[in-house]
């Protein structure tokens, strides 16, 4: 008999860790279609062979029971004795209140303590036991237990108190196409597609949703869908604001959009459709305006991951090169949202839409209750962006005008 991946207490704290994402930008109205029940919410709510339906008919009057705290609880990077961050890529609450980061620079995993005051290396750069590569997930299990998956490393493994237990080789079982995104009840992770290829002919290229059984090394693919959009061939400019499906895991369960779709849906992991959320948004087009906000963010951030430009013609000719890959379409509508993320509450997050786009970062954020309720919106400190939102806690990711990443934590007061 297999010895199970997971140890009990590991299993007991799954349902906590399939809660939590790496976020992101999202919906940029909230709006709804169907006819009002007359709830407080503003919401009809009905069944449809065993699927609940959420739909709204207009934007509900109603004030989110939470804010984020006028100071961080802490502020950590670039100060005296701080961890000097590289690339901050995802991070983590524990429940004690500390956190653990993956720096995708240094390829290392950092862990600072609840007042931020303390930090230590959890995991160096390399490919012996313990060492890390390319962090593509991480969840923290209880109070001291970490599952980090390293696709470069091919692995998936787990730390109890900084130090490693186990480990599982995927480089055999699961491709390097797929992703984590969180944990359901049963300890099986929650994955789905995560590279493909230009060329396809299809107006949209599939995606799957997959369970990976970390003790039997089985991948077993329930559900696909639309993930990617029919991409023009090299040499076609391309609509700087282009469409895509995207997966998340709140809640121990799938939640997939489509980003030209104003609509969001619950999957169970054994790959039903729980429940079905719908508005009618105010859909906003591409203008003038918006080019020439992605051209000024083309500018800032070409010359800085291109430092062979030296001179003000070599920058010059990289923005033009660059710009004359995309075409603005004013006839296509702006992305609805970006890649959703939950909470440790099971509550859906929505980021505003913004141009130019900052990835994960957003100024405002709707959110939902597990059951789809319009919770109202939180307004978002300036620059942050979240990587994950646990134990009435906000952990995030701020830069200086020297663009050094900090990491700072928030209060959820009022909750």
């Amino acid at each position: 008999m297999s010895v199970p991946i997971l140890s009990p207490e590991e299993r007991r704290y799954a349902g906590r860790a399939s809660k939590l994402l790496a976020a992101s930008l999202a919906a940029l109205a909230l709006g709804a279609c169907g006819d009002d029940s007359g709830q407080a919410t503003g919401a009809m709510v009905r069944d449809s062979a065993g699927v609940r339906i959420v739909e709204y008919a207009g934007t509900p009057d109603a004030e989110t029971p939470f804010a984020f705290a006028p100071e961080p609880v802490y502020r950590h990077g670039g100060g005296p004795g701080d961890y000097m961050f590289g690339a901050i890529r995802i991070g983590r609450l524990f429940p004690d209140g500390s956190a653990v980061i993956s720096d995708a620079q240094n390829s290392e995993i950092v862990t600072l303590g609840p007042d931020g005051t303390q930090h230590s290396v959890m995991a160096r750069s390399g490919q012996g036991p313990g060492d890390v590569v390319f962090v593509s997930a991480m969840f923290a299990l209880g109070e001291d237990s970490l599952l980090v998956e390293d696709i470069a490393n091919g692995r998936f493994t787990f730390f109890v108190d900084g130090a490693v237990t186990r480990t599982v080789d995927t480089q055999g079982p699961v491709s390097d196409g797929l992703t984590a995104h969180g944990i359901d009840a049963t300890g099986q992770m929650l994955m789905s597609s995560s590279s493909y290829r230009r060329g396809f002919p299809e107006e949209w290229l599939s995606g799957y949703m997959v369970r990976f059984d970390l003790d039997s090394q089985v991948a077993d693919t329930f559900a696909s869908f639309d993930w990617v959009p029919f991409r023009p061939p090299e040499g076609t400019p391309e609509n700087p604001f282009s469409h895509f499906g995207l997966v998340s895991a709140v809640g121990g369960e799938f939640v997939y959009a489509r980003t030209d779709i104003p609509q969001l849906t619950w999957r169970r992991p054994d790959g039903t459709v729980r429940q079905t959320l719908r508005w009618q948004p105010e859909w906003v087009y591409p203008t003038d305006d918006h080019w020439d906000l992605f051209e000024a963010e083309q500018r800032a951030i070409l010359p800085r991951i291109n430092p062979h430009a030296q001179t003000d013609e070599a920058i010059e000719e990289l923005v033009r090169s660059v710009l004359e890959g995309y075409q603005l379409e004013p006839d296509e509508a702006l992305p609805l949202f970006s890649r959703p993320f939950g909470d440790d509450e099971g509550r859906l997050w929505l980021g505003q839409y913004t141009v130019p786009v900052r990835q994960g970062t957003a100024p405002s954020y709707a959110v939902f209750s597990p059951d789809g309720e319009w919770l109202g919106s939180v307004d978002a400190p300036a620059g942050l962006r979240i990587l994950d939102v646990a134990g009435g806690r906000v952990l995030g990711v701020v830069k200086d005008e020297m663009d050094v990443e900090s990491v700072v934590v928030y209060e959820l007061v009022g909750r």
